[in-house]
């Protein structure tokens, strides 16, 4: 024992735990986690499986509102991914709901916090996603992503919709797609080719979105809901992604029919947005302190980090839970 004790590595596991957490909800994958963070690695405790990941193996954190108004997505993705049997997972998605609050003690002195963790407090509190994102991106120094500009027609940061037999929600941010809950899809910009809106001349209630990356895979968004139009296909043409033309005659009915349910006047370019939801906008307001906070706790920043879910917007695949092992493209 003390012979392969010697030739393992063990040393990036060691120290004590900062910061624990009973019972989080992990969704993908799927179950309830005891959840331990150290200086540089964290560990998970299931009732069948436990997995330790250092957090050099964390490529990106990702903080999405869901559009329920009751859950919050927080997205840890990986390379190399966790694996459960023969299924890997580049990324976890914790789903906590927006009202769980915590009061938390790091296990770390004041005075060596401010000296490794300048952006934590000896004790946190607060929302449960909000300290557990807090805690996670500052020890693990990664950026946070989150949505930034885009508001859908419901003025959420996401649009319903459905990526083979799942439905979930889509989130369009400052440099990618990302698609939860199963299975968790990630797109990044510059790995598109060209997008394409179907079915907008056959179906007057819905579309399907079209995503077609270098490589030539496909990846399909179905079912969204027809008002969406408006709002995706002017996000998408300000971020200068390459488009598949739509008729403009189908184009000037889709802002047409927006503009009179919503009781907006939308104009490309210029978007006027009223009656805005307040209660999405004061839980949202949660969101952006979040966000707000994080964005200086890390050397790496993101294009995403000054997340304001409450602002208007501006005017101007990696896909988890399959049998092969997928790298970020």
């Amino acid at each position: 024992y003390e012979g392969i004790k010697a030739k393992a590595d063990t040393s990036a596991f060691a120290g004590e735990s900062i910061a624990s957490f009973k019972e989080l909800p992990l969704f993908v994958p799927r179950g309830r986690y005891e959840v331990d963070l150290y200086p540089n690695h964290l560990k998970l405790h299931g009732k069948s499986v436990d997995y330790k990941i250092l957090y050099s193996n964390i490529t990106r954190l990702f903080l999405l509102p869901k559009p329920d108004e009751i859950h919050v997505a927080f997205v840890i993705s990986l390379d190399p991914p966790i694996r459960q049997g023969n299924t890997h997972y580049p990324h976890m998605v914790f789903q906590f709901n927006n009202e769980d609050a915590i009061t938390l003690e790091l296990n770390m002195s004041a005075t060596e916090l401010r000296e490794k963790y300048s952006k934590l407090a000896p004790e946190e509190s607060g929302e449960l996603w909000r300290v557990f994102s807090k805690v996670v991106r500052n020890l693990s120094k990664k950026p946070l992503h989150v949505p930034k500009n885009f508001l859908s027609h419901h003025n959420q940061r996401a649009v319903r919709t459905a990526l083979g037999a799942s439905e979930g929600y889509l989130f369009f941010l400052e440099s990618c797609l990302f698609f939860v809950n199963k299975p968790p899809t990630y797109i990044r910009f510059d790995e598109i080719e060209l997008i394409e809106f179907k079915r907008m001349d056959v179906n007057p209630r819905s579309f399907d979105l079209s995503v077609l990356l270098n490589g030539s895979t496909t990846i399909l968004f179905s079912n969204i809901e027809r008002n969406e139009f408006v709002r995706i296909y002017d996000f998408l043409k300000e971020h200068k992604l390459p488009i598949e033309a739509v008729s403009k005659s189908l184009e000037n009915k889709a802002r047409a029919a927006a503009a009179a349910k919503s009781g907006a006047t939308i104009v490309a370019g210029n978007e006027t947005i009223e009656g805005t939801r307040v209660r999405a906008a004061a839980k949202a307001a949660a969101l952006a302190n979040a966000a707000e906070e994080a964005e200086s706790g890390s050397g790496e920043s993101s294009e995403d980090d000054d997340f304001d879910p409450a602002a208007k917007p501006a005017n101007k695949a990696e896909r988890g839970g399959s049998s092969q092992e997928e790298d970020e493209r």
